[in-house]
């Protein structure tokens, strides 16, 4: 299940393409059993966006950065425990509203985007978190700054859903709205500010 740097590459490059291109994006995916394992292995590679988030969450609480980014072992959990929930939240409330999805083959291709998806929204997510962590913008700049990127990244779970599921319009933007839900309600539980 080992990474090569060119897998990596063309699986985020025919993420982002999933936006322009839709379903004709998919086969730079790899979509074998092989490929499912990989896409969650790949979630290794959001970790310099946890370190961002991390930084930004830590400011937010009020916790200087100068004393170490992990000196609060509390909030690095929070951090990573939100970090897993953004993987997992949705493919496991797909699978809660429609049991048949587990039958179909569309559900390990969704699986599969959403996954190397959510590497790319980490990272988009992750900008406005180390522009506020270095002191380049106030909570609300970073709010703003946050709600820029979350429409991209909107944008991109949207055309993941489309493409995978097929889905009709009403269906993929009720997925790209609980995915921000789920992804909000866990870090606010967490008692994170929600990067």
């Amino acid at each position: 299940m080992a990474l090569a740097a060119e897998d990596v590459a063309r699986s985020l490059r025919g993420s982002w393409r999933l936006m322009s291109q839709g379903a004709k994006a998919l086969p730079e995916l790899d979509l074998s059993s092989e490929g499912f394992l990989r896409s969650y292995g790949a979630a290794v590679l959001t970790v310099p966006a946890m370190v961002a988030v991390l930084a930004a969450e830590r400011t937010m609480s009020g916790l200087p950065n100068s004393e170490g980014l992990f000196h609060s072992t509390p909030l690095v959990i929070a951090v990573l425990v939100s970090q897993v929930a953004a993987f997992l939240c949705v493919p496991a409330l797909l699978i809660a509203l429609a049991p048949p999805l587990l039958r179909s083959p569309a559900l390990s291709g969704f699986i599969i985007a959403w996954n190397w998806t959510e590497i790319l929204a980490a990272s988009l997510l992750a900008v406005p978190a180390a522009v506020h962590a270095i002191g380049w913008s106030t909570p609300t700049i970073a709010t703003m700054h946050w709600l820029a990127f979350a429409a991209i990244v909107a944008k991109l779970r949207y055309a993941t859903a489309k493409a995978t599921l097929g889905a009709e319009r009403g269906v993929a933007l009720m997925i790209v709205c609980a995915s921000f839900l789920g992804q909000l309600g866990v870090a606010r539980l967490l008692g994170l500010w929600g990067f």
